[in-house]
């Protein structure tokens, strides 16, 4: 399911929050922040250890997130100004945001915080959301679903874990030695547990995982609480075949915060500002005068979700890369002086009546909620677009659009000391050195670097470390109708195999081509056509005559397999000598990571679905790159790491 169904919650204001589901209250009689100050913080003895550092806390149980907001606080009141805290919560079944709204009214919880988190509260939907709070110092990723599952999805490494499920009697899947196991697993070495549980259970299932538990004191009425140390060997440098370790992140190695990026649009500036958040040095090298002129430099770009029968992984990426990017533009526009995100909403229409039962079954099977998607029918899509639609289909009331230009100059207007930006330069080598990377361009060399990142689009080939990374060039080319000469005024994004924008600098704008094997970047009549024909079925009483459209066209780069690439680089023929028996699916063969070359990424391949696409991708590189749990699973990172495509190609040759 793409839905998680909320708590049965029973809120009686006077005494704990309680689940009818469970029959267990959710906290203490005796006080929620008083309980998590004891068991968990003084539990893990976290005053005295995330004083310098950046510090990583999982929690199995988010409940009403009261254990979250109570560590806010001290970590805020406690730790230096220059650390981040990283918190990753597991829950089953959320509680609904007006419910949580109404304990925190009841509460000594730092308010600011309450309301900074209620704000982003997710839908509950299945699977991961990135949260970030109290000015970016805290990032909050919380993943909803099944404990077991989604834990075997994650691969971070907590510094200190809350057990904070209901009672094992009342809910033994969530203390299952299956559940330690994997806490063990994404536990640093040395790194603590605390709960509220002493059961035998308990105390079985995470000593046989590895942990060494002790009895403490516990809190009010509970004679005895557990704390647990992690002792753990060093991290295995050889896998078995089903652990996919050509798939395996690189080792981080970072000795100085500086990084080129290669590449002037949404990408490299994304990917800028995730990294300046962290306290990095950028540098954009651009072969263009300015930011956003080539694949980025369209009028305005769309922002959708992609929903499918099957949910793969190409719908659950744009999915939850919507929702992200909603926040990070949100997050973005409080800092400006004038709105860089129109959330106008969107109509999907419905190109026939089998594709329009497809949207209506999807709606139903999932559960989807009426603030994502709402089905709608014809007479409904014309009420809410002001214009005559030929059909209904999926209303989503969060959809909107943003200038791609506008959004690389806010991220850099954000950090204009650490954001530097470099035009008019080709460049034309990498040259390895043992402190880094030697940036050439046609004009000069750059100062040696530590890390560069290769977010250039198609143009990633164009390097001896990357050249084997075959992205597919996909021509697309825009139509911009002057809003004088339109018979029709749309205030929603229309869309089916076409999209119309509401008006932008007096012109709406139709998209687009989609051409493959094709760089030229001129206008063609024949492609207004083609674009004006298609909107004629969507909007049968529009005006479509090409006559005094202008346009725009761009090249896209596009994943084999329609996904981005987005991760470490490997060199090429190592990785063939490594992975040669994988390839031909040796399963009795302990496989090594890849030969990465240090400090090297890619981040590029978004296609038409950058808006949704590249602000979590970002993000989810950046914390790779700092060694932080990332916003994704691991099935998608999987699924978006650089060596899949190396590996294809290998199993290809074997074939031959």
């Amino acid at each position: 399911m793409l839905t998680v169904r909320h708590a049965q919650l029973n809120f009686n204001p006077t005494a704990a929050p309680y689940s009818d589901e469970y029959s267990d209250c959710y906290f203490s009689q005796a006080g929620a922040i008083e309980e998590c100050r004891h068991v968990f913080i003084q539990g893990n003895g976290l005053h005295q250890r995330w004083q310098n550092n950046d510090f990583s806390i999982a929690e199995l149980g988010f409940g009403c997130g009261i254990n979250f907001l109570t560590t806010c606080t001290e970590w805020l009141q406690h730790a230096d100004q220059s650390t981040r805290l990283h918190y990753i919560s597991f829950e089953k079944h959320p509680v609904q945001p007006a419910q949580l709204q109404k304990i925190y009214q009841t509460m000594a919880v730092d308010q600011r915080l309450a309301t900074d988190l209620l704000n982003q509260y997710p839908l509950a939907l299945q699977g991961f959301h990135r949260l970030q709070l109290a000015e970016q110092r805290i990032t909050l990723t919380l993943i909803f679903g099944d404990a077991l599952s989604q834990l075997k999805q994650c691969d971070f490494e907590a510094d200190a874990w809350y057990l904070d499920g209901f009672a094992p009697s009342k809910n033994p899947a969530l203390w299952s030695q299956a559940i330690a196991d994997e806490v063990y697993r994404l536990t640093t070495p040395g790194g603590t547990l605390a709960t509220y549980s002493v059961a035998a259970k308990v105390k079985q299932h995470f000593q046989t995982a590895g942990f060494e538990l002790h009895k403490q004191a516990g809190f009010a009425d509970k004679k005895h609480m557990l704390t647990g140390v992690c002792h753990k060997p060093d991290k295995p440098q050889h896998f078995h075949y089903t652990q996919k370790s050509w798939l395996q992140p690189a080792a981080v190695k970072t000795a100085t915060k500086e990084v080129v990026i290669i590449g002037g649009g949404m990408a490299g500036f994304c990917l800028a500002g995730a990294l300046a958040e962290r306290g990095w040095q950028c540098t954009i090298v651009d072969r263009e005068p300015a930011p956003a002129m080539a694949g980025s430099g369209n009028q305005n770009a769309i922002l959708m979700p992609r929903l499918s029968v099957d949910h793969d992984i190409q719908s659950q990426l744009t999915l939850q890369g919507f929702l992200f990017s909603r926040q990070f533009f949100n997050a973005l526009d409080a800092q400006q002086n004038a709105p860089l995100w129109h959330a106008c909403g969107a109509i999907q229409i419905a190109r026939d009546a089998m594709q329009a039962q497809r949207m209506q079954h999807i709606v139903a099977q999932e559960n989807i909620p009426a603030e994502l998607i709402q089905v709608i029918d014809q007479q409904q899509a014309s009420a809410l677009s002001h214009c005559q639609l030929s059909a209904g289909g999926w209303y989503i009331p969060l959809a909107g659009w943003i200038v791609p230009k506008q959004l690389c100059l806010a991220l850099k207007a954000q950090y204009p000391e650490q954001i530097k930006f470099i035009g008019r330069e080709k460049v034309t080598a990498l040259q390895s050195h043992a402190r880094g990377w030697q940036v050439i361009t046609d004009n000069r060399t750059l100062p040696i670097t530590e890390h560069v990142i290769l977010a250039n689009a198609n143009a990633v080939t164009e390097f001896e470390q990357s050249q084997w990374c075959r992205l597919h060039a996909k021509r697309g080319q825009l139509t911009h109708i002057p809003c004088a000469q339109s018979n029709v005024h749309p205030r929603k994004i229309i869309c089916s195999d076409v999209y119309l924008t509401p008006a932008v600098d007096q012109q709406y704008v139709l998209g687009a081509s989609f051409i493959s094997a094709d760089n030229s970047t001129r206008l063609r009549e024949r492609e207004h056509r083609e674009n004006l024909t298609r909107l004629k079925k969507i909007i049968p009483t529009m005006n479509t005559s090409s006559a005094g459209v202008g346009g725009r066209a761009a090249v896209r780069a596009v994943g084999p397999d329609r996904l981005p690439v987005l991760g470490p680089i490997a060199k090429e023929q190592q990785f063939q000598r490594d992975f040669q028996a994988a390839s031909e699916g040796n399963t009795r063969v302990q496989y090594p990571r890849p030969d990465y070359y240090p400090g090297l990424y890619i981040a590029s391949g978004f296609s038409s679905r950058g808006l949704a696409w590249i602000p979590l991708c970002a993000e989810a590189l950046a914390c790779v790159m700092n060694d932080e749990p990332a916003p994704l699973s691991r099935s998608i990172l999987q699924a978006l790491h650089p060596s899949r495509i190396l590996m294809k190609q290998l199993i290809g040759l074997q074939k031959k």
